[in-house]
């Protein structure tokens, strides 16, 4: 029954989500576009809450879950890759790291 109970709260959330961080990120307005963005997202909060609910129900504890669900967490994110702010040229990234460079050598 808890596995049920999730879905409004994470569909509420993945609208929230969808709305703030669409128009920041750039990417193009369609139906479509959009749509499969609210999907990926939903999929991704659905998939996060119910590893927690899974790694808790495993482990003996909180302690231990909060342990373990932080490794699975970090290692899941690790390898999951990141969003770009939009298109990224190669001719950017000199330009990138050398003001990067010299902000963090003064």
């Amino acid at each position: 029954m808890q596995v049920a109970i999730e879905i409004p709260y994470i569909l509420v959330q993945s609208i929230l989500y969808v709305a703030i961080t669409y128009p920041m990120i750039g990417f193009h307005w369609s139906v479509q576009k959009v749509f499969w963005y609210f999907y990926t997202t939903f999929c991704t909060f659905l998939y996060f809450v119910y590893l927690g609910m899974m790694i808790m129900s495993m482990s003996s504890n909180l302690d231990i879950a909060s342990v373990l669900s932080t490794a699975v967490y970090t290692i899941f994110n690790l390898f999951s890759g990141f969003l770009m702010p939009g298109p990224v040229s190669l001719l950017d990234l000199p330009k990138f790291l050398y003001n990067n460079l010299v902000f963090m050598a003064s």
